[in-house]
């Protein structure tokens, strides 16, 4: 048994020191891309008061109807687990293709700038309509996907604009050693890896924040 516990202890600090130096060697674009997912957020924020009458209603209106349907129907967590992982799929999907294309790559920073702009607009909505209630709820609906989603949907763009620099560093530079099929296999297989941090949070968001929206609901509202 302690020689179980202790083989879990390297494990896992191995794999703090792998996350370690994978910041400390991306330290700038991590930077770069917290500062397009802070810039989204701000201008989801923003947006929120530049609606007009009819639109602020349309969502007031979709809101208390989210709010009726989670009250009193069941949740179908399959259902939800099945939109989640189509949507984030498709996130990871058009990371790992626009590593490839080299020229998509100020994409990626769109990618995570629209990624941020939802959340804050989510996020502004509630706590502009129902203030303190609003940021309570937003905590309990998007804080826990998110704190796997974000940094595992940051760290895919780190690995595809890396990636998208070796190509072009290959090109540019003579005697640059360069197997794009050995390289495209290995970026691919770290995507997949990566991408559990997203399915983590794809499930988080089917089955538990669900759980506590409900719980909260009737105390909130």
């Amino acid at each position: 048994m302690c020689i179980g516990l202790y083989e879990r202890g390297i494990k896992l600090l191995s794999i703090k020191e792998v996350v370690y130096r994978n910041i400390k060697e991306n330290f700038i674009l991590y930077f770069l891309l917290v500062i397009a997912l802070m810039i989204g957020i701000s201008a989801g924020a923003i947006t929120i008061n530049m609606l007009n009458r009819e639109q602020t209603q349309s969502l007031i209106s979709f809101l208390d109807s989210f709010f009726k349907i989670l009250d009193q129907e069941k949740i179908d967590n399959i259902n939800i687990m099945k939109h989640s992982f189509s949507n984030n799929f498709q996130t990871v999907v058009s990371i790992w293709v626009l590593g490839i294309t080299v020229i998509g790559l100020p994409l990626i920073f769109v990618i995570i700038v629209l990624r941020g702009f939802i959340v804050g607009f989510t996020v502004g909505f509630l706590i502009n309509e129902l203030g303190f209630k609003g940021f309570s709820f937003s905590m309990l609906s998007i804080l826990p996907q998110n704190i796997f989603i974000i940094p595992g949907i940051i760290a895919l763009a780190v690995l595809s604009i890396n990636f998208s620099l070796k190509i072009v560093t290959s090109r540019t530079k003579r005697g640059t050693k360069f197997n794009f099929a050995s390289e495209l296999t290995r970026y691919s297989v770290t995507t997949a890896i990566l991408s559990i941090l997203i399915v983590i949070g794809s499930i988080i968001e089917s089955y538990v924040t669900p759980v506590f929206m409900k719980l909260f609901l009737g105390y909130m509202f």
